[in-house]
């Protein structure tokens, strides 16, 4: 079910698609880049399937934290609960954490996002290892990223989430919101479909990766991704200075997302 933002008689929908292009249009050089890096046709045997997921699962897991940032923020969180200060940008974020929190799992449950992928790596026999030995230490209460320099991943993974990590910490609403849409999930449907190419093509038995993927596709795509945009210019409305710093946000999110990128095709070749 789409959930509107907007209904059609707010008195915001030419100032929206306005704002919308403009960032859009700032965007474009950095999202062509990312959806035009080689590591989407890399992906194209088992092994590296596995390599892939390996650090991946932490770009995974680290989409929760700005997530819950902005749940923080603009939904009633805290206690004596007080309602939110407007509603249908709470309903958004409420339905993206309903889904990524306990989504249906394809087999008549319901899963995290986070757990299906892990589902998806023991599948397949990835190595689980480092990142479930991060939560492990976050379950004792260790500081996130101490705990994270201590985990035998690639560097780049480590610069992706210690990125998004401090911008959720520390970010204004706006960034956040804005590396949230056009880092995730703006882009997801593109970048996933790129993945399940070679997937399909060279047949490699990844049912559970698969469902994944094609499950962001869908949710991202057709709900999560054209509202996402609402909420960033919904959030800047029409202060330039947010403007710009949402453009600086999105810009980053997506260069580390290639950074990501590369340290990940390093270790394949």
């Amino acid at each position: 079910m789409t959930i509107q933002l907007f209904e059609p008689n707010d008195d915001v929908s030419d100032t929206t698609k306005s704002d919308d292009d403009q960032i859009a249009a700032a965007l474009a050089p950095a999202v062509s880049a990312l959806l035009s890096h080689p590591i989407y046709a890399a992906v194209s045997t088992l092994p590296r399937l596995r390599q892939f997921m390996r650090e991946h699962v932490f770009a995974v897991w680290d989409f929760m934290t700005l997530l819950k940032r902005l749940q923080l923020e603009f939904c009633g969180t805290v206690l004596p609960w007080t309602p939110p200060s407007q509603p249908r940008l709470a309903r958004f974020i409420n339905e993206i954490v309903l889904a990524e929190e306990s989504d249906v799992d394809g087999r008549g449950g319901f899963t995290s996002h986070f757990d299906l992928y892990l589902s998806a790596m023991d599948q397949i026999a990835a190595d689980t290892r480092p990142v479930r030995q991060l939560i492990q230490k976050l379950s004792q209460d260790r500081h996130a990223l101490a705990s994270l320099d201590e985990i035998a991943i690639n560097p780049q993974t480590k610069e992706f989430v210690r990125f998004n990590l401090e911008l959720a910490e520390r970010g204004a609403p706006w960034e956040v919101a804005a590396a949230f849409c056009y880092g995730r999930e703006d882009i997801i449907p593109a970048m996933f479909t790129r993945l399940l190419r070679p997937l399909m093509e060279q047949n490699i038995e990844s049912g559970r990766f698969r469902y994944y993927l094609e499950r962001h596709v869908e949710l991202d795509g057709d709900e999560h991704g054209p509202l996402a945009r609402h909420m960033v210019t919904l959030l800047v409305g029409e202060d330039d200075a947010r403007r710009r710093a949402a453009i600086a946000a999105g810009r980053q999110a997506i260069d580390m997302r290639v950074r990501l990128w590369d340290g990940i095709l390093e270790s394949l070749e």
